[in-house]
């Protein structure tokens, strides 16, 4: 376990890193010092080639409440121009583009509510495991803001953009299985139930082909900005790079032989 700056922490297990916001006495609701180190430690494990699953979750009860509006309009703020704020949050958007793009799957485990940039980064994952009791809502209409960190990208790309735009301007409070509805988790789990479906996915994700996940997000990313002729040749070009790998020689071997691939050893 590594303390990476205020309120964030990165816990290491084998080959998955799990980051956790841990400030549960504002329900981990973000400052710009804990936005500086989550970004820090998004940085440490997308380049860490021993990380093979990241797991972004909460401390407590809560998943992340959003933005701390104590600290992002007052203390914070510390004098800035408006061009030195949005500088800073340009630079720390960089937590959202990691988080979908690193070449390791991520998931949020959505342990209890998630408000404003909250809801963002956990759409910036790869996939949601939402607590049955938690609840979800964009919140940034009730303060008269758009939104950052990607959330309206990520929201139009999973629901839509008819549905994206009911998500952020008529901000609804969904619950976990009104969420699963929408499109927003990719599952649901019983309090009880929610470390251990947490685990089965990260067990499931992290015993897989580190190199072809890698390459298969390539894919997505590229799929979100390219013509079909120019990603054809993308995906061409990552189809033979991934078939130059070792794990390629265990998948295929292991086909041949009747048994399960062993992608663990890279």
């Amino acid at each position: 376990m590594l303390p990476t700056g205020e309120s964030v922490i990165v816990e290491y297990r084998g080959a998955v890193a799990t980051i956790r916001l841990d400030r549960t006495e504002r329900r981990n609701a973000l400052t710009y010092p804990m936005l500086e180190a989550l970004l820090q430690a998004c940085e440490e494990v997308a380049d860490d080639r021993s990380v093979r699953v990241v797991v972004l979750t909460g401390a407590g009860s809560a998943f992340c409440a959003g933005g701390d509006i104590h600290h992002l309009v007052g203390d914070d703020v510390g004098g800035l121009t408006e061009s030195e704020r949005r500088d800073r949050l340009v630079r720390l958007h960089r937590t959202s583009l990691l988080l979908h793009t690193m070449p390791k799957p991520t998931i949020a485990a959505i342990n209890g509510p998630a408000r404003g940039p909250g809801v963002s980064l956990a759409l910036a994952c790869d996939f949601r495991v939402m607590a049955s009791t938690a609840t979800l809502g964009t919140a940034f209409a009730a303060l008269g803001i758009p939104g950052d960190f990607g959330g309206t990208w990520f929201a139009s790309h999973l629901l839509g953009v008819g549905r994206a735009k009911a998500l952020y301007l008529l901000n609804p409070t969904l619950g976990a299985e009104e969420a699963m509805a929408w499109g927003l988790v990719t599952s649901v789990a019983g309090p009880e139930q929610f470390t251990a479906a947490v685990d089965e996915l990260v067990g499931r994700l992290a015993a897989g082909p580190a190199d072809a996940f890698a390459l298969m997000k390539a894919n997505f990313a590229a799929a979100l900005t390219s013509p079909l002729p120019e990603f054809l040749d993308t995906e061409a070009h990552h189809m033979i790079l991934g078939m130059s790998t070792k794990e390629f020689e265990e998948g295929a071997q292991a086909f041949l032989e009747g048994r399960p691939p062993d992608f663990t050893a890279r």
